[in-house]
């Protein structure tokens, strides 16, 4: 029996079955001995937003591929999640063990009481949200979509809303996809996008970048990574582990992202040299792809939280953020 009785999204990688593959669409799939709960294991189960679509979450799946988690002793299962409460959920009912899932989400289902879940890293500290449109849109009165309620796409849009003034309001509308279709159809001024999808549309749809999120809000982590509670005190190692092979596969973007991208691209639906094209235009490569906590994009979520009211005092990180099992050189001091 799946210990994953309704994953939102596709199985992608399991260490034995998927070497190059891309997600499929079952939405029940899930590995008979997925997961570890309480007990002690060496299978990893991560359930995480856009496997299939964005390069730093792909990077996992690279890693699968490379068998550099085996090397460590590590079998890793990886799922995608569907987004926010979809990729947690499973998480703190234990049936995962890591959930890798949009900041403002994974930090207020941590902070419900009994959540089962603990901060333990961010993810991708660069705030590569931007919103695309057709050419020739203008800002002033302009209509952006983001993609639900709660998600980090509604954190940066009211953001966006208050510090640039100008009428602009925003809109739920969906994934990236989307977003896009909204824009061309002009139900919306812009819709939200991420690499490698913006450079995508660039090529082949002559899409402009009408506002950079990261000019106006600064950085971020796109993503923060939890784990079940109970699994951690049983598996530290286990965790100890998946953070130094992360190291290493970010590292690898960071030294060689031509051959990242022509490996990642395929992962993620595009073709590698528009993949290696995202990652040139990134523009802090090494630190969106690093595991050095960024304490000033921590605080920078915590006041974008706070501004929109999803939070009622400041995000106390030293409590919040359980930093004891990334390398000692990647933790952070608040």
């Amino acid at each position: 029996m799946s210990r994953f009785p309704k994953v939102i999204g596709a199985l992608v990688a399991t260490s034995a079955l998927l070497v190059g593959a891309t997600a499929c669409a079952d939405e029940s799939a899930g590995p008979a001995d997925a997961g570890g709960g309480g007990a002690a294991t060496d299978t990893l189960s991560i359930s995480a937003t856009g496997v299939d679509s964005l390069p730093f979450m792909a990077i996992l799946t690279a890693g699968i591929n490379k068998k550099w988690f085996e090397e460590e002793g590590l079998k890793v299962d990886l799922f995608s999640g569907g987004g926010g409460g979809n990729t947690l959920r499973v998480v703190t009912s234990g049936d995962a063990d890591m959930a890798i899932a949009g900041n403002s989400s994974v930090l207020l289902a941590a902070q419900q009481p009994n959540s089962n879940l603990k901060v333990v890293a961010p993810w991708f500290q660069v705030n590569d949200f931007s919103w695309i449109s057709p050419p020739g849109r203008s800002i002033e009165g302009a209509v952006l979509g983001f993609s639900s309620a709660g998600s980090s796409t509604e954190l940066l849009v009211k953001g966006l809303e208050r510090e640039l003034g100008q009428g602009v309001r925003a809109q739920a509308v969906g994934q990236m996809g989307d977003n896009w279709t909204a824009a061309k159809a002009n139900q919306i001024t812009a819709g939200w996008a991420m690499q490698p999808f913006i450079a995508e549309k660039q090529a082949s749809e002559n899409a402009e970048v009408l506002i950079n999120s990261r000019d106006v809000l600064g950085d971020l982590p796109a993503d923060l990574v939890a784990v079940n509670t109970e699994y951690a005190e049983a598996n530290p190692e286990n965790l100890k582990k998946f953070f130094k092979v992360a190291d290493r596969l970010n590292e690898w973007v960071v030294s060689n992202p031509d051959e990242a991208g022509a490996e990642i691209g395929p992962l993620v639906g595009v073709s590698p040299e528009v993949m290696q094209a995202a990652l040139r235009s990134n523009p802090d490569l090494a630190k969106a792809y690093s595991l050095k906590v960024d304490a000033e994009g921590l605080s920078n979520l915590s006041d974008l939280m706070l501004a929109a009211g999803q939070i009622d005092q400041p995000v106390d990180w030293a409590t919040v953020l359980d930093q004891q099992y990334l390398p000692e050189d990647d933790r952070a001091t608040f």
